[in-house]
């Protein structure tokens, strides 16, 4: 009797003791559980700028509607390294909540300082109790993470035209972005371009490029590009500038003056202009299996052909004559140097590529006009193959095959002199070396490039030789001996 006795006061006992624990310490953690939060006023997806510094609000709610519950501290924690703290304390709640009551702890001055999409809380901690409710919240870092722009060339005369081009990474996922452009220096956009160039929606670490014609103005051209981007009426932007020089302005001598001494040809040095020409051309996009030809008219370049391996977009081409570049000297008799440069498209996406070009009959005066080469410097001058097209009454025409762009020089060599053997060198070779059986000899060049037909023929003239001989001498072993008197 004495054992169940005790063992029912054990019972209540325990009994006792669990309802007390529940009456002091579930109100306390246990029920209350974060009812709403929100960043800015948002809730689910937070778009925040980097750098900038916002705040974010929690409703804690007292689950139970029999006590009144007590929180003596509220921590939002972070998950990962995107916000400058780990952690950011709760201000401005109640610490005593009503049976079935709401407070609101506000958490302030958090600084994001990573960009992207899919940035995370871990929880909110109330004193010793954890909640996971704010995971659901994600927190869209946005930025320009990198613009850059570049020009086509650094330096055009007053009215010329150049490339202005700009590459934008977005930082975070933007749901709008564009590309803007604004000069001084009298420059302007050339006809059909408007300042403002619409890119789009970018997600993170994503990029996109546009392209500006720019007429040159009286001085020199500062253009700055302006990218922005915008996510639930979150702006994030950046800006950029590059400078183009005006060549020749201010100077005695025009631009006109200079281009038409510059295209009208003369001795060995081209020409001798000292003003650059310069032209710009720009297409959209390549497309492999559709070369693009862009056609020119200011230099000696007439036009360009080329293919791609894989697609290219806003392809900006610049020809310039540059009177000096900084490469040696070209052998043979110079014509002129072409400078190309080439914006969004590498020497390695390059499938094939032509350039057809024109040499003034002036200049070719007393020159071999098949002698004509175009060369590329590249590591050093590559003589390209080049082939005579036509030719009208002013100018001789001509196409050569490039791997890549760069400076190219059109040289040519001087006409034979009537009376005087032909020159001697690799271009006109009497001689070739030939590997007969191991033995290297030098045989006339006439029987290499004729090998085949010479061949024939010395066979014909030997069997038509021996097949007199071996005829001729068996007539002789068959007649029989003659002997006078028998």
């Amino acid at each position: 009797m004495d054992m169940r006795i005790r063992n029912e006061r054990r019972f209540l006992f325990t009994a006792f003791a669990a309802a007390l624990l529940s009456v002091l310490v579930i109100p306390t953690f246990a029920a209350v559980s974060v009812e709403t939060f929100t960043c800015s006023g948002q809730s689910g997806t937070v778009v925040v700028e980097n750098g900038a510094t916002f705040s974010c609000q929690a409703s804690l709610r007292n689950e139970d509607t029999q006590a009144s519950a007590t929180v003596g501290t509220v921590t939002l924690l972070v998950d990962g390294n995107w916000a400058e703290q780990t952690s950011y304390a709760g201000s401005g709640f109640s610490a005593s909540i009503s049976a079935g009551a709401s407070t609101t702890a506000t958490f302030s001055g958090i600084k994001s300082v990573t960009p992207g999409a899919t940035n995370k809380f871990q929880s909110i901690q109330m004193d010793a109790a954890s909640d996971t409710f704010v995971t659901n919240t994600n927190v869209n870092v946005i930025t320009i993470k990198s613009l850059t722009a570049t020009a086509s060339s650094s330096s055009v005369a007053q009215s010329s035209e150049f490339d202005v081009s700009a590459v934008v990474i977005a930082g975070g996922d933007l749901g709008s972005a564009t590309l803007s452009w604004s000069g001084s220096g009298g420059c302007s956009l050339a006809s059909g371009h408007s300042s403002s160039k619409d890119v789009g929606s970018l997600s993170h670490n994503s990029e996109a490029a546009r392209t500006w014609r720019i007429v040159q103005g009286s001085s020199g051209c500062v253009s700055t590009i302006t990218a922005s981007g915008t996510s639930s009426s979150v702006t994030t932007s950046k800006a950029k500038s590059v400078t183009v020089s005006c060549s020749g302005c201010g100077s005695s001598s025009s631009s006109g003056s200079s281009s038409s001494s510059s295209s009208s040809g003369g001795g060995g040095g081209g020409g001798g202009a000292a003003a650059k020409i310069a032209e710009t051309k720009t297409i959209k996009e390549i497309k492999p299996g559709a070369p693009a030809a862009l056609e020119f008219s200011k230099t000696a370049a007439n036009k360009i052909t080329i293919d791609v391996i894989g697609a290219a977009k806003d392809v900006s081409i610049t020809v310039e004559e540059v009177s000096s570049p900084n490469v040696p000297a070209p052998s043979g008799d110079l014509y002129k140097y072409i400078d190309i440069k080439v914006v969004n498209l590498s020497d390695s996406n390059i499938k094939s590529a032509s350039i057809a070009f024109s040499v003034n009959k002036t200049w070719l005066a007393g020159k071999d006009m098949n002698s004509v080469k175009l060369n590329r410097y590249s590591s050093g001058w590559q003589e390209l193959a080049t082939s005579l097209t036509s030719e009208d009454s002013a100018s001789v025409k001509y196409s050569a095959a490039t791997p890549g762009f760069s400076v190219f020089a059109i040289t040519a060599r001087s006409a034979a002199v009537p009376g005087e053997p032909a020159p001697q060198g690799p271009e006109a070779p009497q001689t070739q070396e030939v590997d007969i059986g191991g033995v290297k000899i030098q045989v006339p060049k006439a029987i290499t490039d004729y090998g085949p037909v010479i061949l024939i023929v010395a066979v014909a003239i030997v069997l038509i030789l021996g097949w007199f001989h071996y005829h001729g001498r068996g007539r002789k072993l068959r007649e029989p001996s003659y002997k006078p008197g028998r």
